[in-house]
């Protein structure tokens, strides 16, 4: 992991080796860089090409906080440092469960795709076990089933596809109807200036992809 001007580059190893994901995951999310606004190259060293470490991190927790929210009938809570290590109660919160229950479950008797603890609260009785915002948000975009009882998602909220009826996405339409052919790079700038608030460009990539999956209502 060289330092340049007191940033950490990472090639494709480091990243995996450093966020725990396979080869081909990297692999993916690079090849669809143009819907999912995976940073640019910021220097290639000895023919393998490198990331700035911290840029990497905030824009994959971005990506992670918007698929998860695209992948759930029920009402997760997305908000927070997604490093920060949350317990049963808020794991719940983050899941759109119920309640802490189904947590505690799934402890004792993971389904497919549940995450190992990143670590335990050490108490007098027992050891409780505590995960990474992030971790939970990965869970969400991986998982197999909707809820509890399987089958494909239907969309955030119970939504056919993500941000259907989200005003973003008539606005993005729009934009890829008026210019054809151009790639969301063209495209998110000038959307980004018809919204009162400012979203990222991994919010705005995902809203232009969804358009272009579904171009009409």
């Amino acid at each position: 992991m060289p330092r340049k001007t007191g940033r950490t580059l990472y090639s494709r190893t480091d990243l995996r080796k450093v966020h725990g994901m396979s080869e081909p995951t990297l692999q993916n999310l690079w090849t669809d860089r143009e819907n999912n606004g995976h940073p640019a190259v910021a220097e290639t060293i000895d023919g393998v090409m490198h990331w700035d470490g911290d840029e990497w991190a905030r824009w994959h927790h971005e990506f992670l906080r918007q698929r998860a929210a695209a992948s759930t009938k029920n009402t997760p809570k997305l908000d927070g440092d997604p490093e920060e290590m949350v317990g049963p109660a808020e794991a719940a919160k983050v899941c759109g469960f119920a309640d802490s229950a189904t947590v505690s479950h799934y402890v004792k008797n993971p389904p497919e795709g549940w995450p190992a603890p990143d670590d335990w609260d050490k108490l007098p009785t027992r050891d409780r076990p505590k995960w990474k915002r992030a971790t939970l948000w990965k869970y969400l975009v991986d998982r197999k089933g909707r809820g509890h009882a399987g089958g494909r998602p239907a969309g955030r909220r119970g939504l056919a596809y993500p941000y259907q009826g989200d005003e973003r996405l008539t606005l993005a339409r729009q934009a890829i109807s008026a210019n054809p052919g151009a790639k969301n790079a063209e495209l998110i700038p000038q959307l980004q200036e018809q919204t009162e608030k400012t979203y990222s460009r991994p919010t705005w990539n995902l809203i232009l992809k969804a358009a272009r999956e579904h171009p009409e209502e």
